[in-house]
């Protein structure tokens, strides 16, 4: 979903942004979850990354390693500016990427994942780095007899 397409039907589902500059990259990734159970809300550029980060809180975030304007390192600055608490993040790539993202990416100890990525290692990539779901709350014990 994009920036102008976002709806309120997302109460009780977890929230992903997906940020790459790749339209056909975004749609599929963004049909692949949303099938899963997700609720997405893409970016395609820097512009909509900010307003998007203001506008919610997500429970991850995949972004394109080489995204023009927002690369790796410059989208993690602004989550660091942003004063929030920073949703986990999978950086995704297409090929090789150069020694300078190899060491953000160790420094970080940051997943990557290889675009395009089959759907079942996406929604595996994306299950493992989500946090825990709070737990539904339980209904008291009834104290009838």
């Amino acid at each position: 979903m994009s920036v102008d397409q976002m709806s309120a039907e997302y109460t009780g589902r977890r929230r992903i942004l997906v940020m790459d500059d790749d339209e056909r990259e975004r749609q599929e990734t963004s049909r692949i979850l949303g099938e899963a159970g997700y609720a997405v809300d893409t970016a395609a550029t820097k512009a909509d990354v900010v307003t998007l980060l203001g506008r919610h809180g997500y429970d991850l975030v995949l972004a394109d390693l080489n995204m023009p304007e927002l690369n790796g390192p410059a989208f993690y600055e602004l989550l660091k500016a942003s004063g929030r608490l920073a949703p986990p993040v999978i950086f995704r790539i297409q090929r090789g990427y150069t020694p300078q993202y190899a060491n953000f990416l160790m420094r970080l100890a940051a997943p990557v994942l290889m675009k395009p990525a089959p759907a079942a290692d996406l929604c595996h990539a994306v299950e493992r780095q989500l946090p825990p779901s709070p737990a539904a709350p339980q209904a008291a014990p009834s104290l009838a007899s």
